[in-house]
């Protein structure tokens, strides 16, 4: 082999070499990130009381594509988002026409909702799920409740044991007209149920 051979192997090499440092430092860097982002969450979790955590949930309002969705379906994934609309935070759960963001659409839309359900206390909680439209309720990773709520069946009742802490919540509800559409999620309070209010996110 030339000289010439010799120094274009020499580079090859040496290019190698680089590329293959490069990737173990930005591999160190992604796994030190992973691992930082982790341990954030935790540290907004376990550090509410010192505010750095907000009242609300993330309410995401969406479009819908009617032509791909089916509003018959019990799977959520059947309604199909078109386009986000708006977003906003909302301390509680209480939708309808006159609630809704002007940028909602009259016909074929859907509201996500998602954030944490602050328990103040281990014990048996009374939840209700009201409205018209189709409503998904998913609490600390399990799905619990779907309905097709309307006039005949405005809603359901359930009692789950839930352990103080926060719990990961996420609602979607989606209807085919807005001046009939509403979803509101109440717990029992002294008594009578309230608009659940202890949400965070």
């Amino acid at each position: 082999m030339d000289d010439s051979g010799v120094a274009d192997a020499f580079y090859t090499l040496l290019s190698i070499a680089i590329v293959l440092v490069a990737a173990i430092a930005v591999s160190g860097v992604v796994l030190s990130s992973t691992v930082k982002q982790g341990k954030d969450v935790g540290d907004r979790i376990s550090s509410f009381g010192d505010t750095v955590m907000k009242k609300g949930l993330y309410g995401f309002y969406y479009a819908v594509d009617a032509g791909r969705s089916d509003f018959s379906s019990a799977d959520p994934n059947d309604i199909v988002l078109r386009k986000l609309v708006y977003e906003r935070a909302d301390t509680v759960i209480s939708f309808n026409k006159s609630s809704a963001p002007k940028a909602m659409p009259v016909t074929n839309g859907a509201v996500i909702w998602s954030g944490y359900l602050n328990i103040p206390a281990d014990g048996d909680y009374v939840l209700e799920l009201c409205g018209s439209g189709r409503i998904w309720l998913w609490l600390d990773g399990k799905q619990l409740e779907y309905g097709f709520f309307s006039g005949a069946n405005p809603s359901t009742t359930f009692t789950l044991h839930l352990t103080k802490g926060f719990k990961p919540l996420k609602i979607k509800f989606a209807y085919q007209s807005l001046n009939a559409a509403n979803c509101n999620l109440s717990w029992q309070h002294d008594g009578h149920m309230d608009p659940v209010n202890t949400f965070v996110r």
